[in-house]
């Protein structure tokens, strides 16, 4: 084990609630720490801001976090960016958390593909609008369901195809299960 340089390390703290933590030799997850300044409030809520020699700059809040910007803009002008240089950038809501997107028009771009992955629903309303799906092709593939019943029955429909059994019939009896399966 290598021998920890302890003479750079300095702690400025200032009073019982901040402390300032400079050139701690000892290893965490990213290396040691550059800096870390850890503060604390009288209900025991812990802040941390720090900087590692990897190069991970971290920010902990036991409670909220908030960021605002533009209180003083023009108008019409980016207040707040996030981007990731090289890599990915990740927002998640652990537990029962919500990520909530809101604005007065929301725009989601990709120069390639835009994947919308949901564990059950995916749920698309316009109040007095309209929603437009265009692109050079458009699929639609399940069981059942108006737009599949549209564009020529879906799974039932074709394996009955050909047969005595009407599609009406095939697709009621899609619905039926697929109401029975769900619970609805």
């Amino acid at each position: 084990m290598s021998e920890y340089n302890w003479e750079a390390r300095d702690i400025l703290s200032i009073g019982p609630k901040y402390r300032m933590d400079i050139s701690n030799p000892q290893m965490g997850c990213n290396g040691a720490d550059a800096y870390n300044s850890y503060s604390v409030n009288d209900s025991k809520d812990v802040t941390i801001s720090a900087l590692s020699e990897g190069g991970l700059y971290r920010i902990h809040n036991d409670r909220t976090i908030e960021i605002v910007g533009g209180n003083k803009s023009e108008g019409n002008g980016v207040d707040i960016v996030i981007t990731g240089k090289n890599g990915d950038v990740t927002i998640t809501a652990e537990k029962n958390g919500r990520i909530r997107i809101k604005g007065q028009n929301v725009m989601i771009e990709a120069d390639e593909d835009l994947d919308l992955k949901a564990g059950r629903n995916i749920n698309l309303n316009s109040g007095s609008g309209r929603i437009l799906l265009k692109g050079n092709k458009v699929d639609a593939n399940g069981l059942t369901g108006n737009v599949i019943e549209a564009v020529g029955g879906g799974f039932g429909v074709s394996v009955f195809a050909n047969s005595f059994v009407g599609g009406d019939i095939v697709g009621k009896a899609f619905s039926m299960g697929t109401a029975l399966i769900s619970g609805n």
